[in-house]
């Protein structure tokens, strides 16, 4: 048996423009004890930050082709309305080039290994937390 979770049931938004992807991720989390909201693009998951109080972090693809900006623009507007949230970005493409991720957002290199992705979400969370 699992020991308790550090983060009861942080609030976690995923931003995913490929459904599928977008829905193991949900589930990696939701089995991980995380609470998730979902965003097709990076307009979406603006919209959602703005009406949704109380998300902890936000998990983002970078290249999301219906959105009118991609993960690493969404990142630093994150970083720059809301200090406090814990920042995760995922790329299978493109790698970050200087200046591009936020002061204390960590990159992740796609395909996404589950136990990595949720141990450093709660990496994040912690340091968000201090």
């Amino acid at each position: 048996m699992p020991g308790p979770n550090p983060l009861p049931r942080a609030l976690v938004l995923v931003v995913e423009d490929e459904a599928l992807v977008r829905m193991t991720l949900v589930d990696v989390l939701e089995d991980a004890g995380f609470k998730v909201i979902e965003a097709a693009h990076a307009d979406e998951a603006l919209r959602v930050l703005s009406a949704v109080f109380g998300i902890h972090a936000v998990v983002t693809d970078v290249e999301m082709p219906r959105g009118s900006i991609n993960g690493f623009e969404l990142a630093r507007r994150v970083r720059s309305d809301k200090q406090d949230i814990g920042i995760l970005i995922a790329s299978g493409r493109a790698a970050p080039k200087p200046g591009d991720l936020p002061e204390g957002a960590l990159f992740l290199s796609k395909p996404v290994h589950p136990e990595t992705l949720v141990r450093l979400l709660k990496t994040l969370l912690r340091s968000e937390q201090t």
